[in-house]
């Protein structure tokens, strides 16, 4: 998914879509192999990896993301109409709710986060993390660790995700204002302050957007 901020236009392709785990195998040209390239790219553990979003399953009890939802053909299940610039946005915003309690919002011509890769970093990094020596049984175990996202963009994709996956604590730092109080808004939308601080660092130009 990307996004150019002149025109605020969202492009996807199927192949970078299949590659963050959101479009079915029979959704796609060539979708067994691509599908298949994409599940070896996932984390073990990520969800997402053997059972893509299930879009028909989505749009029961979304009646925002059900717009942007096509029946299938017989014998394979609901495509997304991608050529609309806000159906990423929707897919993003159904997940997050439907999948792991998160309620979000993104302005208007900000990067729209894949869930699933997104999901991949903070497993991998997880992983990382697992590699320190474990505490020994007269030692405290450590805090839940402290994680600061350089660049977090409106979405504050990672620090929302670790903290509701992994119960991670985070320091978001945006240097556009207008992303950084964005992410405030999701942080508080889903009652995280206590786990998220987003600090404004100042600059100009744009952040990393998640």
């Amino acid at each position: 998914v990307k996004v150019w901020r002149g025109d605020k236009l969202v492009r996807t392709t199927y192949m970078a879509l299949l590659h963050d785990g959101v479009v079915a195998p029979h959704a796609a040209p060539h979708g067994t192999h691509l599908a298949q390239r994409s599940a070896r790219l996932m984390h073990p553990r990520n969800p997402y990896k053997d059972q893509p979003p299930d879009f028909a399953a989505l749009a029961r009890f979304d009646p925002d993301f059900a717009r942007h939802v096509r029946p299938g053909r017989p014998g394979g299940g609901a495509s997304l109409d991608w050529s609309a610039p806000d159906a990423a946005v929707a897919l993003t915003r159904a997940l997050l709710w439907q999948h792991f309690g998160l309620r979000w919002r993104l302005p208007a011509g900000h990067l729209c986060p894949p869930v699933p890769s997104r999901i991949n970093y903070l497993l991998w990094l997880e992983d990382l993390l697992r590699l320190r020596p474990s505490p020994r049984a007269d030692e405290q175990a450590p805090p839940p660790p402290l994680v600061l996202d350089i660049g977090t963009g409106a979405s504050a994709i990672y620090p929302l995700l670790g903290s509701a996956l992994l119960g991670w604590r985070f320091i978001a730092s945006e240097i556009d204002e207008a992303a950084a109080e964005a992410a405030r808004a999701n942080v508080a939308l889903n009652g995280l302050d206590d786990e998220i601080c987003v600090r404004f660092t100042g600059g100009g130009g744009g952040g990393g957007e998640g």
